[in-house]
């Protein structure tokens, strides 16, 4: 019975930070269309897509990945510590905001983020 559980913990562990990374890249998409459809970006350099936005998405992605067939233990820490980047981040967007959907979007990153970050604290009994 006790296995049973520990297995379950685990699969849930992974799935939980796994649907958090995939709400996590969701939102970043949907503030990105907003800021297009109310025309409050202006066209973005190449080289900023290159070295900001395209590394990004594809670290969220792979969290996705990760998150479910990755090592335990490893991905405890890297989950925690790339919660925290990404908290940065999303302060960031904050600091910047002008209207009020921009202030709750980021809102619900910071809130993902700091999820992200509590449930790879939690995952304590797995990955020792």
């Amino acid at each position: 019975m006790n296995i049973e559980n520990e297995v379950t913990q685990k699969t849930s562990s992974k799935f939980v930070l796994a649907a958090l990374w995939t709400a996590h890249f969701l939102l970043w998409t949907f503030g990105d269309t907003l800021a297009l459809l109310q025309q409050f970006s202006e066209p973005v350099e190449n080289s900023l897509l290159l070295a900001v936005a395209t590394p990004l998405a594809l670290i969220q992605a792979s969290m996705i990945y990760l998150s479910l067939v990755g090592k335990a233990k490893v991905m405890r820490w890297v989950n925690i510590i790339l919660a925290i980047v990404f908290l940065l981040f999303n302060i960031m967007f904050v600091a910047e905001a002008h209207v009020g959907w921009e202030y709750l979007l980021g809102a619900g990153y910071i809130a993902v983020n700091v999820l992200v970050g509590w449930n790879a604290w939690k995952w304590t009994k797995e990955a020792a």
